[in-house]
């Protein structure tokens, strides 16, 4: 059985900036920070790589007891900045979802640099959680590629070894695609994030839409033989 692992933000949805809110209101009131660093670009990162990079930039060393006071403050914040900024789905993403959930030869999870509560969060506010099995987050690698090791491992012991030979990594950052062949997995980009079409295919993924308008086709392509 094929499992399909789903970025989240960029590639699904975009919660217009509210993690980032979230996270600065966090170093603001949790760590008395004025006027905090922020990293630029969150594409393609961790929160765990952010959380630890943004410690350090503001000169404060990321202890586990910082990084977990962080993480803690992050998630009380963030449902708050989610409704207020309202996100939305991107187009066909809904339908390709409800297209792939009652075939039987693949499961739907995600793999995201979402730390798992925020991720399950934002799945919930635009009812898409009940579409995926489970979540691997971002919240115990800074590095994406050891996300993904990490999930492969989940699949294993979820699924068995068998079904670590048929993975489909399914996203919106050139990270996405180099973390995908990382673990040997296949990958399909789409360009609803930050990233352009140019620089996704420069990066070699398997296939590569525009956006999931065409959701239909997409199924096909994800359920098909590669």
């Amino acid at each position: 059985m094929r499992t399909l692992l789903f970025d989240i933000d960029g590639t699904l949805l975009t919660a217009h900036g509210g993690g980032r809110r979230a996270m600065l209101r966090t170093l603001r009131e949790e760590f008395g920070l004025e006027d905090p660093e922020m990293v630029g670009s969150f594409h393609g990162r961790t929160d765990m790589g952010l959380m630890t990079q943004m410690l350090e930039m503001n000169g404060l060393e990321p202890t586990e007891q910082r990084r977990r006071r962080f993480r803690v403050g992050y998630a009380e914040r963030f449902p708050g900045e989610l409704q207020r900024s309202g996100g939305e789905v991107f187009v066909g993403v809904a339908e390709l979802l409800k297209a792939l959930a009652p075939a039987r030869s693949c499961r739907l999870a995600s793999m995201t640099g979402n730390l798992p509560e925020t991720a399950t969060r934002k799945l919930e506010h635009f009812h898409l959680r009940h579409y995926i099995q489970w979540i691997v987050g971002g919240d115990l690698d800074a590095q994406r590629n050891d996300l993904a090791s990490r999930t492969l491992d989940t699949i294993r012991r979820r699924h068995g070894d068998d079904a670590c030979r048929d993975v489909v990594v399914i996203g919106d950052t050139v990270a996405d695609i180099v973390c995908a062949r990382h673990i040997g997995a296949s990958v399909v980009a789409v360009c609803t994030g930050g990233e352009t079409y140019e620089e996704l295919s420069a990066a070699g993924p398997d296939a590569i839409w525009h956006d999931f308008s065409d959701h239909q086709g997409v199924a096909d392509y994800l359920l098909g033989d590669l």
